[in-house]
């Protein structure tokens, strides 16, 4: 298997981009079977990260939550796209050291702009690209989907909650616990405009709605829920990787945001 992905962040390039909007650019997970960085430098950026930790703001939870709750790192579930992983690294706010066994709960829309399990697009009972995680010692979560697609009204997104004190049940679903943070994760304008050009995300003909134009963006604090994004290597099929990490109390409970979209 190439080493590509271990050359995608050198610890000079992630020293040099720590800090704004609460990104964690070097973290222990993987991406086809290869690390991303060595643990010594994941541990070491979690560290200035949380030197300057503070709390992630909260936007609006939206319409189109499930609580599948199923407890899986694959969310792809059957649809086509580019590969996507997610990294999510979680700091306690309270002790700005990594938050572990927090549930991280992501759900988005696939190439086409629809939801799964939704009656209203005619995909109920379907449960891709929704799932749930357990953060691990250095506070990290990942996913493994397909890159966001896009819908009338929104600038692509990815949704999450974090929930603490929660178990995996008998059944492999996330049990017990509260929600200590909702909000929505962003991607960067230039990467939508690269994948959108792609099949299948081409036969979507919704516009694409810049971030600055999007309402929960420039409205809710979204700049500080922004993801770096990398290539996984030179050619854009092989995928992408966005990193994110966000400052939660985990005893505390999200404000209430109205619901749009």
């Amino acid at each position: 298997m190439s080493d590509e992905p271990h050359r995608l962040i050198t610890r000079r390039r992630s020293l040099q981009l720590l800090g704004g909007g609460g990104l964690l650019i070097a973290s222990a997970g993987s991406f086809g079977g290869a690390a991303l960085v060595g643990t010594s430098d994941a541990n070491d950026y979690i560290a200035r990260a949380a030197a300057a930790c503070t709390l992630t703001p909260e936007q609006e939870e939206g319409p189109y939550y499930v609580a599948v709750d199923t407890v899986r790192s694959d969310i792809i579930g059957g649809q086509k796209g580019l590969p996507f992983r997610l990294a999510i690294t979680v700091l306690n706010t309270q002790t700005c050291k990594p938050l572990k066994n927090a549930a991280v709960d992501v759900w988005y829309a696939n190439a086409a702009g629809l939801y799964s399990d939704k009656a209203s697009q005619g995909t109920t009972g379907q449960t891709w690209l929704r799932g749930v995680q357990f953060t691990d010692a250095h506070g990290l979560a990942t996913f493994h989907g397909i890159y966001p697609g896009h819908y009338q009204g929104r600038t692509t997104h990815v949704h999450v909650k974090v929930h603490t004190s929660g178990a995996t049940d008998q059944n492999g679903r996330l049990a017990g616990g509260h929600v200590a943070h909702t909000g929505n994760l962003f991607s960067t304008d230039a990467v939508n405009a690269e994948v959108y050009k792609r099949s299948p995300y081409i036969g979507d003909t919704a516009q694409i709605v810049p971030r600055a134009q999007d309402f929960v963006y420039k409205g809710q604090h979204g700049s500080q829920a922004r993801m770096k994004m990398s290539k996984v290597a030179s050619s854009l099929s092989k995928g992408i990787v966005g990193r994110i990490t966000l400052g939660v109390n985990p005893s505390a409970t999200p404000a209430q945001i109205g619901i749009h979209s």
